[in-house]
């Protein structure tokens, strides 16, 4: 198991750390003493999870909530504090852990990461351009568009990446996650497709979520309709 454990205090990163070592022989783990550097390590690496404080030099650990969403990292807090186990929970943290932390607790909290991580049937892939990294959800990815040597990936959300791999590197990518080949420029998530209208001419056209649509060239036509017998 992988986690990320965010705390200003020194001292209750290494307890942490110690306690983990004790349930998690040979767990892999990060440390981040502030929003930012805990932002910078999502964006590097995919974590199991978070051990989260909610308090960080003047900031709130529910700041970093979003980002652990965004990443589909699972949080579990980490506070010396009860009152903020209402906001927390609100933000659907996995679990709330008091300070001192109670190895029961940890454990409990640990199992549940477990059990997360083994249930967890979108795992993520790694998205770079020349000077940043983001792990990202296959399931969240609506179309890969080539642009050169270069590939546009849109989100569901709508949101745009430029990466640094070609269409072809990103087809091998999501090879084993449902995409599929449209045309020579465009790859197509098949679980975020609405319907497929056949023309008259023989070509296929997608109609997508909140894009234009989409039409298959005669070559993918044929492979598709191959694929699925149809």
């Amino acid at each position: 198991m992988n986690l990320l454990i965010v705390d200003d205090e020194p001292l209750a990163r290494a307890e942490l750390l110690r306690l983990c070592g004790e349930l998690l022989p040979g767990f892999r783990s990060t440390e981040a003493s502030n929003l930012a550097e805990a932002r910078s390590a999502l964006l590097r690496e995919s974590f199991d999870g978070v051990l989260l404080d909610m308090e960080l030099g003047g900031y709130s650990g529910l700041d970093l909530i979003p980002d652990a969403k965004a990443s589909g990292t699972p949080v579990v807090i980490s506070t010396a504090h009860e009152r903020f186990a209402v906001d927390a929970y609100d933000a659907d943290v996995v679990d709330y852990l008091l300070k001192p932390v109670e190895v029961p607790r940890l454990f409990r909290a640990i199992t549940k990461l477990s059990k997360m991580q083994k249930q967890q049937g979108d795992e993520l892939v790694l998205l770079s351009d020349q000077c940043n990294c983001w792990p990202v959800k296959p399931s969240s990815i609506l179309l890969v568009e080539a642009e050169g040597s270069y590939c546009k990936v849109l989100f569901t959300d709508r949101k745009e990446l430029t990466v640094s791999r070609s269409l072809k590197e990103m087809e091998q990518m999501l090879a084993t996650h449902s995409f599929i080949r449209a045309n020579r420029g465009q790859m197509v998530n098949l679980n975020l497709i609405k319907v497929i209208h056949r023309q008259s001419s023989g070509r296929l056209v997608a109609e997508l979520e909140g894009h234009e649509d989409i039409e298959f060239s005669r070559r993918q036509a044929q492979a598709f309709r191959s694929k699925f017998s149809l």
